[in-house]
């Protein structure tokens, strides 16, 4: 179907591919296997090609810099002159494009913008090329760089270029502070003026570039931020100067809880030392304090002071704020910032704990603030408009209170404060935060197991004045759950746990004895202090945890439940080791509950060969004698020697009173041989053989250490 010049004068000519009957089957037809394939590969080939991109990159028009470019110098002056006044005017970019300046510095076509007024959108436009420029030479280059992000670079040089202007003008203002509300500044230099006009203008450039996807917008905005915060108290002309760019910028603010935190705090500390009848006297401002009276009681008041309907201010505190030229525009543009956030990101003013950053404490910044943001003048009088934005910010403020009450009651549930189980998860959320907030790898004095101890198990008071829960459970619990989950790292946590149980421990023992002989110098207790018959502290607790949360072996596969069976092992070799957790009342206590006892519907590893004659075996031991272990299950699993019955026999000697009359039999080697390589028939897990059937006890008292 190709309209080539002979199908255009000829027409089309139908070839059929089998010549004959053109209706019939073809059936019967021999085709040639090797076409077949060939045209199969073409029409694959031709698929291919049509379906792949044409590598733009390579075909690309490359930037001639010899005809397109050249750099400034001294010399040409002129011609920069002449370039910058066709730039500043209406001469067509597809000119200017063929000859284009660049600068051995970046920063310095800032100046060369301002000086000639260039239209923002011009100026722009020879960033860009400065910047086709630059990468043009980094694709040539034969060692080629890392390539940085064109908005970071950017940012970076004009954030720089508008601070040098702004510590210029900063130092202008510093030299000549206020003397008062109406007295007016000197005449500036002509360095400063300079500055100031390059200030006005590339503030422009910026925030066309910001709007036009140039800069990089969260590293702007931090430059933004980070500039009213050097802004040091009584420097209001300088803050004047910079409230307009903060609030150009004050709808990108909002949309990042972070900045609008730091920027809610910011704006909070400067009202409150304008409000503050201290902070206008004499020595500051030169004239009396602005009167303002100040809300007791809580930052955001239920009830904020009304104001009349009329169009006209009323008297209020603001009063002198409103005729006082010099912080008027501070008043009304703090304010607007302050509500903007409250009206939409009111999650930057929920009171919350921070631990991390320094700049944002524990609190709301609107801690900082005698009155309600709803309470803060607006501009435009007390029309129906403002009322309804008060309106609305007072309904948000009622949120916020509820919302800073949620989290530093840890949302919890109504009145949990005030009860035994509201004390208790408090608790275990503080002890769970402790961990996570300690630093393992170093040793101090602020910084040591003793503080981490002096932390979870100090007698504090709560929030309400209240008395902790003595009762240790929910944290042992707790502790236990923190040195075994795969969702920590670490196998130093075995350790922690057990120095922090023995020391709990110790204490505990000394209050019930009341005797200070029973801690040593290192507030532990000996070995030898606890006869066999005490039951230590936390053993009931420990061993609810083996019953219930502690990790079994279930599915040889799963690498999670691996490491923290290995975790749980190691925990409980370390709470053996420093007597925290008694290995001979935990096997007494699994014998006489029947936990290792053989019974029926416990999984037991057999041979399929001797099935029936194991069966009438099993019940001749269940009528012979009331607690026995099994034989082929757990003695093959616990690897017990059969010539240490006497060791056996020794761990569960009195006075634990427990008899224990089945002991393993040394009759039936051949059937444990025939067990174990059962075991290697089935494939099991070598590092953990035949148990991924057994009961939870089994399991830990096959790997938990017997002490010697």
């Amino acid at each position: 179907d190709e309209l080539t010049a002979l199908n255009v004068k000829q027409g089309f000519n139908n070839q059929p591919a089998v010549s004959g009957d053109e209706h019939g089957s073809a059936r019967n037809v021999n085709f040639n296997p090797s076409k077949i394939s060939s045209n199969f590969s073409s029409i694959i080939a031709e698929k291919l090609r049509c379906n792949t991109f044409a590598d733009t990159g390579k075909r690309k028009p490359l930037v001639n810099q010899k005809d397109n470019f050249w750099l400034v110098t001294a010399r040409s002056q002129s011609s920069i002159n002449n370039w910058f006044t066709d730039l500043a005017g209406t001469k067509p970019l597809t000119q200017l494009a063929k000859k284009v300046p660049i600068f051995s510095k970046k920063e310095e076509v800032f100046g060369f913008l301002a000086k000639y007024s260039v239209p923002v959108m011009r100026s722009a436009w020879m960033i860009k090329m400065t910047c086709a420029y630059h990468a043009a030479i980094t694709e040539n280059k034969v060692k080629k760089r890392h390539v940085i992000d064109p908005c970071i670079e950017w940012t970076q040089i004009i954030t720089k270029y508008l601070l040098e202007q702004l510590q210029k003008i900063a130092e202008f203002y510093r030299q000549f502070p206020s003397q008062g509300c109406s007295s007016p500044l000197p005449a500036m230099p002509a360095d400063v003026e300079a500055a100031m006009k390059q200030w006005e203008y590339n503030e422009k450039l910026a925030m066309f570039m910001f709007q036009d996807g140039m800069l990089d917008r969260h590293e702007f905005l931090t430059w933004v931020l980070e500039c009213f915060e050097k802004v040091r108290p009584g420097e209001d002309e300088l803050l004047r100067l910079l409230l307009p760019l903060l609030l150009q910028y004050s709808g990108e603010f909002v949309q990042s809880a972070y900045l609008s935190r730091r920027l809610a705090y910011f704006c909070t500390r400067r009202l409150n030392l304008l409000l503050s009848d201290g902070s206008l006297g004499p020595g500051a401002g030169g004239h009396a304090a602005h009167g303002i009276l100040t809300q007791q009681g809580n930052a955001l008041p239920t009830t904020p002071t009304s104001q009349p309907a009329g169009g006209n201010q009323s008297q209020t505190p603001f009063t002198d704020f409103y005729v006082c030229p010099q912080h008027r525009p501070l008043v009304f543009g703090l304010s607007c910032m302050l509500q903007s956030i409250v009206l939409c990101c009111p999650s930057a003013l929920v009171w919350h704990y921070s631990l991390t950053d320094s700049r944002n404490k524990t609190g709301s910044p609107l801690d900082l603030l005698p009155i309600a943001p709803s309470s803060l003048p607006m501009p435009g009088g007390n029309t129906v408009f403002t009322q309804q934005v008060r309106a609305k910010l007072r309904e948000i403020e009622e949120q916020v209170k509820e919302r800073g009450q949620a989290v530093e009651f840890r949302w919890s549930f109504d009145k949990c404060q005030e009860t035994t189980a509201g004390f208790t998860i408090g608790r275990v959320l503080h002890t769970l935060e402790v961990l996570d907030n300690h630093s393992f790898e170093k040793s101090d004095f602020n910084n040591s197991l003793d503080s981490l101890y002096n932390r979870i198990f100090g007698s504090g008071q709560s929030k309400d004045g209240h008395e902790m829960s003595p009762d240790d459970d929910a944290v042992v619990t707790l502790l236990c759950e923190w040195a075994v989950c795969c969702k920590r790292s670490g196998r130093h946590r075995a350790m922690v746990v057990a120095k922090l149980l023995e020391k709990r421990q110790a204490e505990i023992e000394a209050e019930r004895c009341g005797e200070s002989e029973v801690v040593d110098e290192k507030g532990s207790v000996s070995s030898g202090s606890l006869s066999a018959a005490t039951l230590p502290v936390f053993q009931e607790v420990l061993l609810q945890f083996l019953d219930t949360q502690a990790p079994t072996l279930t599915e040889p596969g799963n690498e999670s439940e691996r490491v923290e069976f290995s975790n749980l092992v190691l925990l409980f070799c370390e709470l053996i080791r420093h007597d925290v957790f008694s290995h001979n009342i935990y096997m007494c206590t699994l014998i006489s509950r029947g936990d290792l006892a053989s019974d029926s519907h416990l999984p037991r590893p057999r041979s399929p060969s001797d099935e029936t004659s194991d069966e009438s075996e099993r019940k001749e031991q269940d009528a012979g004698s009331s607690v026995k272990m099994e034989d082929t299950g757990l003695s093959e699993s616990m690897e017990i020697d059969h010539n240490s019955s006497a060791n056996f026999d020794e761990m569960f000697s009195p006075p634990m009173h427990c008899e224990s009359k089945g002991s393993p039999s040394p009759e039936k080697p051949a059937q444990e041989q025939d067990s174990k390589s059962t075991c290697k028939d089935k494939g099991m897990d070598p590092a953990f053989p035949q148990l991924y059937e057994q009961p939870r006890h089994i399991q830990y008292a096959t790997h938990f250490p017997i002490p010697q």
